[in-house]
């Protein structure tokens, strides 16, 4: 087997591992949006794993047709699918987790403004 060939198949397996751990982190970002009442991150959340969800269904079906296709397959037509459907995915990927990570952030200064307020008030 050529080196190519076993590079194609680790970058066909990372890109389940990279959907699963974008999606644990939205649904992280989720459940602490839900437990801080920021109903709006929540909602957003769960739409960016929909979002998630169908780009990785697209990415699947382009590689199950490439894979079932009986036409001469070389390193050229390989790298011309990771690129139709890797850069796509990994860059709406990464986008995702900066959108939780500001997200998250958001959530964190909304919440230490909220301690600061309530402990600036003095009790009587």
């Amino acid at each position: 087997m050529l080196i190519y060939r076993i590079l194609f198949a680790v970058f066909a397996l990372s890109i389940p591992v990279a959907a699963l751990v974008v999606t644990a982190r939205l649904i992280w970002c989720a459940l602490q949006s839900l437990r801080t009442a920021h109903f709006k991150f929540a909602a957003l959340s769960i739409l960016a794993i929909a979002c998630l969800a169908a780009l990785f269904v697209a990415v699947g079906f382009v590689w199950l047709g490439y894979g079932v296709a009986h036409s001469k397959k070389d390193i050229w037509t390989d790298l011309r699918v990771v690129l139709i459907t890797g850069l796509p995915f990994y860059g709406a990927s990464f986008g995702l987790w900066r959108l939780a990570q500001y997200f998250q952030s958001t959530i964190r200064t909304h919440a230490a403004q909220r301690a600061a307020a309530a402990g600036a008030v003095p009790r009587r």
